[in-house]
């Protein structure tokens, strides 16, 4: 006598559970060896659930593991021409003209340099430099918050602003772009 008609799925899903409980670790492991800690639950995730959608098909042990990895591998590839794809889409739109008007592009082209050279400086330089141009804080209040005299903010402050100019023209010059930045202000 033939069990219930559920009984199938009853066991496909028992499968399933098993090959998820026993695998997934490597499964995890392989993908993030090949789309880093990212995109790595999305591809695990898409692993699983294409071996759900695709439970009908799935073979007995010992195959049902390799199975699990070739839809892995299916999914780290389709991951991995997403991520060409995008960086092709990122690099056309940054390299086409777009509504903005053409100070505004140079605008940001200075503010990625600048964000560059203040990147390549001591923390301390770039801590003062942020505090007081970025967040704008008065000269007293940064020198509460660094815990020294407001002379020696101005002498780091000074310090620092001669280092970034410095590193700006570094940038500058390593970027091949013509533009000259507006000197910042003295203080």
């Amino acid at each position: 006598m033939a069990g219930p008609p559920h009984e199938p799925l009853t066991l496909k899903r028992e499968h399933f559970a098993s090959l998820y409980e026993e695998n997934f670790t490597d499964i995890y492991a392989y993908v993030l060896r090949r789309v880093g800690t990212v995109e790595v639950s999305d591809v695990v995730q898409d692993v699983f659930a294409t071996a759900w959608r695709s439970a009908a098909r799935m073979p007995e042990a010992p195959q049902d593991r390799l199975w699990l990895y070739g839809i892995a591998r299916r999914a780290v590839q389709h991951s991995q021409r997403s991520l060409f794809r995008r960086g092709r889409l990122q690099h056309r739109l940054e390299a086409e003209p777009n509504e903005a008007t053409g100070p505004t592009r140079i605008a940001d082209q200075l503010d990625l340099r600048l964000a560059r050279a203040v990147g390549h400086l001591r923390p301390k330089d770039q801590e003062v430099l942020r505090l007081i141009l970025w967040d704008q804080i008065d000269r007293s209040d940064v020198a509460v918050i660094l815990a020294c005299s407001t002379n020696a903010v101005d002498v780091r402050f000074h310090r620092a602003l001669r280092r970034l100019r410095a590193r700006f023209a570094i940038t500058q010059a390593t970027d091949g772009v013509g533009c000259d930045p507006k000197p910042a202000p003295e203080y």
